[in-house]
């Protein structure tokens, strides 16, 4: 939802799941990605060597921004999935135009 209101095309975002292999994403997207993938994980995967392929790309403050950006989020979908919060009609939209070919159903969300 976020991406799409920041500029990000419809393609690319049906491609998140793919960008290691999609053309729609720069090296520069992909390492900051990688990191996002990585340190989404649990436990954290995020290594030196994701952020040594990301420095080539990002500053050092950038970096921090990205690591705020996908904790901040992550904390989100933690609260949200803990609590089954309901969504918005305006997520829902965007879930169900974007990202039910990437798996996404609004399971506990939709009460």
């Amino acid at each position: 939802h976020v991406a799409e209101k920041r500029g990000a095309t419809a393609d690319k975002i049906k491609a998140a799941f793919e960008f290691e292999t999609s053309d729609l994403f720069s090296e520069r997207e992909r390492s900051a990605l990688r990191i996002a993938l990585h340190a989404g994980m649990v436990p954290n995967a995020a290594d030196s060597e994701h952020f040594k392929a990301a420095g080539e790309h990002f500053d050092e403050r950038e970096l921090v921004e990205i690591v705020a950006v996908i904790s901040l989020f992550g904390a989100l979908n933690r609260w949200n999935d803990t609590l089954a919060t309901s969504l918005e009609a305006s997520p829902i939209t965007f879930a169900e135009s974007m990202l039910v070919g990437a798996g996404w159903s609004i399971g506990k969300h939709g009460t």
